[in-house]
């Protein structure tokens, strides 16, 4: 079943070869990040074959859309299109559409690309592996943040603060299962397991990647490909930021059930057991000791774990990190209870 996806288009493509890469970058009020990304990837050193740019707007409240127009206007290798649907999984669809490149490559608005040989090393780890995608590292860097930033970088990097399974910020060249990282593809595999669902508001990139992994198709990863993200300045931005990811992790197990973990479960847990944790004081001894013992236990690793990411963040940053760890723990175990209340994914899979 193919899901139709309307867009608009700023300026047709130039009628020239087509390039070896695309980058879609998937926007929604990115104004503030917008001209540092587009100028590390307009930076680039070209692949052979060259690349494009495909800024994906949703709709954008702020100027998000008149600097991405600024950039077009000075670089035909930047394409404006225009997303009604908003959603990042339907600004991700539209990019896959609209790409001409062999290799189709997604890059967020608030992101900064470090090195400028990405794509020329992105090409060069595809044919050296035959890699169906690429996984990349995505470190957060706190640039502009301050101390909350700090903070919350360190403790999302923690054992404590992500998910054990995930290689986002794993440093050496190896193959790995795409879904928690993977941000690259070759063509074929949209033409393979189809694009991302637009029934996602959260988690489409680790839906898709789930189906690629289901579908056997390899994935490498490589410190050359590190695309580095701005953690959230302070704890209410983390708190939605979680929540959004809990959701989508809910919906996720709901349209995949193989995919559950009961490492998921822990946080939700967490939040369930809140209220009776509060009642306590009126609760028969047993009873309360049985309630209070994995908070207890929880408490002695919030401070374990809190002292560790200080070691390695700086120690100005302890009394910060267990208000960080308990917003992530709090924001991911409300999202994934109310996930389970929205409407059941699409169980189709949407066509390239």
């Amino acid at each position: 079943m193919r899901v139709g996806l309307p867009v608009s288009v700023d300026e047709p493509p130039t009628p020239v070869a087509a390039p070896a890469v695309s980058v879609v970058v998937p926007v929604r009020n990115e104004g503030r990040h917008l001209d540092a990304v587009l100028a590390d990837l307009r930076g680039q050193e070209p692949p052979a074959g060259g690349f494009e740019i495909l800024v994906v707007d949703g709709q954008s409240e702020d100027d998000t859309l008149a600097r991405a127009r600024r950039h077009a206007a000075t670089d035909p290798r930047v394409r404006v299109l225009t997303n009604p649907g908003r959603l990042s999984s339907r600004a991700r669809a539209l990019g896959v559409r609209e790409a001409r490149g062999r290799f189709i490559a997604f890059v967020d608005g608030h992101c900064r690309v470090p090195s400028p040989r990405l794509l020329v090393e992105m090409c060069a780890l595809f044919e050296r592996t035959g890699a169906d995608c690429l996984a990349r590292p995505q470190p957060l860097v706190p640039a502009h943040g301050g101390p909350m930033a700090a903070a919350i970088a360190a403790a999302r990097t923690s054992p404590f603060g992500h998910s054990t399974a995930s290689t986002i910020y794993d440093l050496g060249e190896r193959a790995v299962s795409p879904v928690s990282a993977g941000a690259m593809y070759r063509r074929e595999v949209f033409e393979r397991i189809g694009t991302f669902d637009p029934a996602f508001d959260a988690c489409e990139d680790v839906e898709f990647n789930w189906r690629v992994a289901q579908a056997g198709l390899t994935c490498f990863t490589h410190p050359g490909l590190a695309v580095a993200y701005e953690p959230r300045a302070h704890l209410g931005a983390l708190f939605r930021q979680m929540r959004r990811y809990g959701v989508g992790r809910a919906r996720l197990h709901r349209k995949h059930p193989r995919a559950f973990t009961l490492e998921s479960l822990v946080p939700a847990a967490f939040v369930l057991g809140l209220p009776l944790l509060g009642l306590t004081p009126w609760l028969a001894p047993g009873l309360a000791g049985l309630v209070a013992a994995p908070y207890l236990v929880y408490t002695l690793l919030l401070a374990g774990f809190s002292i560790a990411a200080a070691r390695r963040a700086g120690w100005r940053r302890l009394p910060l990190l267990p208000l960080a760890f308990l917003t992530i723990h709090a924001g991911l175990g409300t999202g994934y209870l109310l996930g389970w209340l929205t409407p059941r994914p699409r169980a189709e899979v949407p066509r390239a």
